[in-house]
C-alpha cells in the first residue's frame, strides 16, 4: 500500500515564486531532500531549458539538496531509480495536453500511482494529476490520480464553478493549492 500527499496547486509564478512557503516546509519536511520534476509541458526545448534553471535555482534555494529531471531518453532503470531516490515529484505548468502525452507515452502514471511521497501538480499539472480539468476555457483530460475535476486559475469574482456529471469541479486560484492524501494499494 502506497500513500501520497497530492498537492495541486492553481497556479505558481515559479519565477516570482509566489508559493515559496509552501515549497518551503516541504523542502524542510522532505526524508531525502531530493525533488524529481517532470518537465515537459512545452514544445519548446528552448522554453523547457529555460525553466529547468528556474526549477533547479528554486528548489536549491529553498531547501532541496538535489533536484533530478525526468529525461524522455532515461531508460526505464534510469527512471526508476529517480522515483526511488526522491520523496518529491513536481509537475509543472505549461500545456497539459502535451505533459499528459509524454507521461502516457512513457507509462509514468503507473509510477505516479505507485509513489510514496508527495506530489505536486501545478496548474497543468494539476490537471494532470486529477480526474482533468479546465484551463483557460478549455478541458483537459487528467489521470485520476485525484478523484476530483479542476479549475485552475480561478478567480472568485468572475469565474463560476459548474458540476460534471461525473462529480465536483474545485476552483483553485491563482497562488492557492489544495491538499489531499492518497492511498492506494
Amino acid at each position: 500500500m502506497t500513500s501520497s500527499l497530492i498537492i495541486l496547486q492553481g497556479g505558481e509564478d515559479v519565477k516570482e515564486r509566489t508559493n515559496r512557503t509552501m515549497f518551503t516546509f516541504i523542502a524542510r519536511t522532505s526524508r531525502t531532500k531530493k525533488v524529481l520534476v517532470i518537465p515537459w509541458t512545452s514544445e519548446s526545448k528552448r522554453k523547457e531549458n529555460q525553466y529547468r534553471e528556474i526549477y533547479r535555482g528554486y528548489f536549491l534555494n529553498i531547501g532541496f539538496e538535489k533536484v533530478l529531471f525526468l529525461e524522455k531518453d532515461d531508460s526505464v532503470t534510469e527512471m526508476d531509480n529517480k522515483f526511488s531516490v526522491a520523496d518529491v515529484v513536481y509537475l509543472p505548468g505549461g500545456d497539459p495536453e502535451i505533459l499528459k502525452k509524454e507521461i502516457e507515452k512513457l507509462s509514468i502514471q503507473k509510477k505516479l500511482k505507485r509513489f510514496n511521497g508527495t506530489i505536486i501538480g501545478n496548474s497543468a499539472g494539476a490537471i494532470v494529476l486529477s480526474r482533468g480539468g479546465e484551463a483557460d476555457g478549455k478541458f483537459y483530460e487528467g489521470f485520476g490520480l485525484v478523484d476530483i475535476y479542476v479549475k485552475v486559475h480561478f478567480n472568485f469574482k468572475s469565474d463560476k464553478l459548474e458540476s460534471s456529471k461525473e462529480g465536483s469541479v474545485i476552483g483553485i486560484p491563482e497562488d492557492g493549492w489544495i491538499a489531499i492524501q492518497s492511498t492506494s494499494s
